[in-house]
């Protein structure tokens, strides 16, 4: 008798099968697509960003500092004690962990980074927390209870 030979029909869909060669390219692009992805994350954490903050002791003592987005609270308040210990000699004995950002109405985590709040969008009750520049005094132009886009000055 004549044995039937089993051929391979092209026209079925065999994508959903396991490829060796396809999962290896499929992975390739992942990690090159990371790598990318890390490397354009990196590039933005180290763009300087200008900081406008009110120095608080009682009055208010408005000053500007520039640090890359990747910076951390933290070390934002120790270059801004580091600036301010001349004129200001009471923060001599002072640490960042001492001091507090207060952006809108919110106290900044210390762990947190410009970077985080930019690319969070994050948010105060009043308006955004990314948006560093400075406006007059908002809460002259506009009611408190209404969000705007402007921002004030952060405290420390």
């Amino acid at each position: 008798a004549s044995e039937l030979k089993v051929v391979k029909n092209a026209d079925v869909n065999t994508s959903f099968l396991p490829d060796r060669e396809r999962e290896e390219r499929v992975r390739d692009m992942v990690n090159k697509l990371k790598r990318e992805w890390i490397e354009e994350q990196d590039r933005i954490k180290n763009e300087e960003v200008t900081i406008i903050f009110s120095y608080w002791d009682g009055s208010g003592h408005r000053r500007s500092i520039k640090v890359s987005k990747g910076t951390t609270i933290e070390r934002f308040l120790e270059a801004v004690r580091a600036m301010l210990v001349k004129e200001f000699p009471q923060l001599r004995s002072a640490s960042s962990d001492t001091l507090m950002f207060i952006k809108e109405d919110l106290i900044i985590p210390h762990e947190a980074t410009f970077y985080d709040l930019i690319a969070s969008r994050a948010r105060g009750k009043s308006g955004p927390l990314f948006s560093f520049g400075v406006q007059d005094d908002v809460r002259l132009v506009n009611d408190v209870r209404q969000e705007t886009e402007h921002t004030h000055a952060g405290k420390i």
